[in-house]
């Protein structure tokens, strides 16, 4: 059966049931002692993936993009993994639609396009405004004749997908029917109150490209702290283990590194950025919404999405912001940049193992989670369960 929410079709699915069965589903929320994680299937199987939009990822609010990377009229992205395109319009305001010509379903854009007036079909130049409106149908009822009678072009605009941003941020809900987005991220605000958002100025954006691995192993790496004197030895040698705690407050979950008078402005580190050793939060607002901050002033968020259509496959790309209403110098942007790709770099090479790690069937049952410093992830797996195993 083929599972289409507004007119965006994510493949095949069967049952919740068919992938994780009760004994699976009582190891994963904890019900007889420690959690565990999903069967091997839940980040392998395209069924379970397509059963994650229909019943989770399509009904609620996806993080899909910034504002600042469409900063004028015309400007345009398409989603990766995804087949919607966000569009900032002659008003200035972020719509999102479906990437593809209402004629014969032709993709509109391939990349991104900056200063566009219209969306005009590479195939047979059918055109739209920046609001989806079908303004064009060249040729349509013959040569030189554009209009058909019964016709009517009001009917074969470019298919909406419900968008609002907060802040920076832009969010797709895919059914339309999620709660206001306001109402959404007020968890995750409500956990940073001394957050200025209002002063968030993007200054570096790290992108890692498609990565072959579900995009639930991105998301468990980037919450748990308990992988941090091991793996980030050196770049996070002033984040000691015992620094950190996790937190638990659904829908909101991560872990937190509290560090004496940290800070991480050169004049005090007296040798620059060379590892992390501030103060930090890294929170999830379920299902996609990852936020860090570092003392005193900056954010980074973590875009980490799925492909649609291919559960080995994700997408993850970090963007740095400072809230003190002030750039960074140079020296302390290259400075973050060459501690957070080496960061980044170790945290990749150990999702990639788990991920051929899952071809083994020693890790079908889950595994097991730490209730210390992992508690985080299986709150993420609550949300996950509770979701999808309710129809």
């Amino acid at each position: 059966m083929a599972m289409t929410v507004e007119g965006a079709r994510f493949g095949d699915f069967a049952d919740f049931a068919d992938f994780v069965d009760g004994e699976a589903l009582a190891r994963v929320r904890g019900e007889n002692g420690l959690f565990s994680r999903l069967p091997s299937a839940a980040y392998t199987d395209s069924g379970f993936l397509a059963l994650e939009y229909q019943r989770w990822l399509a009904r609620t609010w996806l993080y899909v993009g910034r504002g600042h990377e469409i900063p004028n009229p015309g400007d345009v992205v398409p989603v990766p993994g995804h087949p919607f395109i966000l569009v900032r319009n002659k008003t200035g305001e972020v719509r999102a639609f479906q990437n593809a010509c209402r004629h014969r379903g032709h993709a509109l854009v391939d990349g991104p396009c900056r200063g566009l007036r219209l969306f005009t079909c590479p195939y047979h130049a059918w055109s739209y405004d920046l609001d989806g409106r079908l303004i064009g149908t060249p040729h349509f009822g013959g040569h030189k004749v554009h209009e058909v009678a019964g016709f009517d072009p009001a009917k074969y605009g470019l298919m909406p997908v419900r968008c609002a941003m907060w802040h920076d941020w832009i969010f797709l809900n895919i059914d339309g029917n999620a709660e206001p987005l306001a109402d959404f991220v007020a968890p995750m605000a409500r956990r940073m109150p001394e957050v200025d958002f209002a002063k968030l100025s993007h200054y570096l954006t790290i992108d890692a490209g498609p990565l072959e691995l579900n995009w639930k192993l991105a998301m468990e790496n980037n919450m748990e702290p308990y992988h941090v004197p091991v793996v980030h030895r050196n770049t996070a040698e002033g984040q000691p283990l015992s620094a950190h705690r996790a937190f638990v407050e659904r829908p909101l979950m991560g872990c937190t590194v509290e560090i004496a008078g940290s800070t991480y402005t050169n004049e005090a580190r007296g040798e620059g950025l060379e590892a992390l050793d501030m103060s930090s939060r890294f929170m999830l607002r379920s299902p996609n919404f990852f936020l860090t901050s570092y003392a005193p002033d900056t954010i980074v968020d973590s875009l980490i999405l799925p492909d649609s259509r291919d559960p080995r496959k994700c997408y993850l790309q970090n963007a740095w912001y400072t809230t003190s209403g002030s750039r960074p110098g140079e020296e302390e942007i290259k400075q973050w940049d060459e501690l957070e790709r080496e960061v980044l770099e170790e945290d990749l090479r150990v999702m990639r193992m788990v991920a051929k790690g899952l071809e083994c069937a020693a890790v079908n049952d889950g595994g097991v989670l730490s209730p210390a410093w992992e508690s985080c992830i299986a709150a993420f797996y609550g949300e996950l369960t509770d979701a999808m195993a309710d129809r």
